[in-house]
């Protein structure tokens, strides 16, 4: 099954409690299986906060029903 969750430009995710956490825990992260529930959370974050940079991004969800995160590729 596919889900959306919400990233910032610091590579931090949304959790459900609406604050920004680096992904250790995919069990705490805001997902949705609607692509416009996560616009209108989106859009709703941009509106408090105008320097906010989100994107939404879809990811699989693992056998314990987590979002599978994706990985940071790292760049010289």
């Amino acid at each position: 099954m596919t889900v959306f969750i919400l990233q910032n430009q610091h590579e931090q995710f949304l959790t459900k409690s609406l604050e920004w956490i680096n992904g250790c825990d995919a069990n705490q992260l805001f997902r949705t299986p609607y692509r416009d529930i996560a616009l209108n959370q989106l859009m709703e974050l941009n509106a408090k906060d105008i320097q906010l940079r989100v994107k939404i991004i879809s990811c699989e969800l693992n056998k314990s029903g987590n979002p599978e995160l994706p990985t940071q590729s790292i760049t010289a």
